[in-house]
C-alpha cells in the first residue's frame, strides 16, 4: 500500500505533527481500513503535545474490487480550493489510468460522502437511486415539517432498513426509512440513468446530478407523483444517535 507522510502543525498548541496517509486503499487487501474511513478514524490524529483532537483530510482512492465499486476523494475544505477544483482534468485522468469494465467510479469532496457512498454499495444500493429518493423524501418532509429548514442529507442503515437522515437547522435529527416500493419506482423509472453510472463511468453522483436526471426526465415524460402522496413513518432522533 502506496502511503503519503507530511507534517502539520497543531492549531491549538503549534507542535508539528507528522502524518501517513494511504494514497491507495484496496479493501481486499486491507480489510482494516474499511472500518477506518466508516468511523472516521483515518481522518483525525491527536496531537501529542495538547491531546487535541484533529481532522485531517488528504486525496485518496478507495477501491473495493467485490464491490467493483473506485471512489477517487478529492478533499475541498475552503473556498480557494473549490475555486480550482477541476472535475474535468480529474475524470479525465481516472479515465486514462483505470479502464477495468464493470465499475461503479465516484469523484468526492466531503468525508461524508465518501462514507456514504461506501455504505450505499454495501448494501447492495445504487447511489444514483438513493440521490433521487432524496428529493422525493425531501418533498415530503417540507410538508410535514414546515419552517424546518434541512442542511444535509445521507444515507444510513437503520435498523436493518434502508434509511435517510436528515441533518436540520434546528439542531435535530430526523430519519425516515425508505420505501421499498418507493426505491423500486425511481430504480424502475430511472432505469436508463441509474444503470448506466455502473459501466466503469466516471461520475460525481449527488445532488446537482439527481436534480440534472429529474429536470431531465420530467421533459420527456409527465408520470403522476404517486410517490409523493405517500406518508412514512417520520422518527425523531438525536443528532447524537445519527
Amino acid at each position: 500500500m502506496e502511503n503519503k507522510k507530511y507534517t502539520i502543525k497543531c492549531p491549538q498548541c503549534g507542535t508539528p505533527i507528522e502524518v501517513v496517509r494511504p494514497a491507495i486503499i484496496n479493501v481486499q487487501n486491507d480489510p482494516s481500513y474499511k472500518a477506518k474511513v466508516l468511523t472516521g478514524e483515518l481522518f483525525h490524529e491527536t496531537c501529542p503535545n495538547c491531546g487535541q483532537e484533529i481532522q485531517v483530510v488528504s486525496r485518496i482512492a478507495y477501491h473495493d474490487m467485490e464491490k467493483r465499486m473506485m471512489i477517487y476523494f478529492r478533499p475541498i475544505t475552503s473556498q480557494e480550493e473549490l475555486k480550482t477544483f477541476d472535475y474535468e482534468a480529474i475524470r479525465s485522468a481516472i479515465e486514462d489510468n483505470f479502464k477495468a469494465p464493470g465499475y461503479g467510479i465516484r469523484v468526492v469532496t466531503t468525508v461524508n460522502e465518501l462514507m456514504e457512498k461506501i455504505k450505499i454499495a454495501e448494501f447492495g444500493l445504487n447511489d444514483g437511486v438513493i440521490e433521487i429518493a432524496k428529493f422525493v423524501y425531501f418533498d415530503i418532509f417540507v410538508k410535514q415539517f414546515d419552517g424546518i429548514g434541512v442542511v444535509n442529507i445521507y444515507y444510513e442503515r437503520r435498523d436493518d432498513k434502508n434509511a435517510l437522515i436528515f441533518f436540520c437547522d434546528d439542531g435535530n435529527t430526523r430519519s425516515i426509512v425508505i420505501d421499498p416500493k418507493i426505491y423500486a419506482s425511481i430504480e424502475k423509472r430511472f432505469s436508463e440513468v441509474v444503470n448506466a453510472i455502473y459501466t466503469s463511468r466516471v461520475c460525481m453522483v449527488g445532488r446537482d446530478w439527481a436534480l440534472r436526471m429529474i429536470k431531465a426526465y420530467s421533459k420527456r415524460d409527465h408520470q403522476g407523483a404517486d410517490e409523493a402522496e405517500i406518508q412514512p413513518e417520520i422518527k425523531l432522533v438525536t443528532s447524537e444517535e445519527a
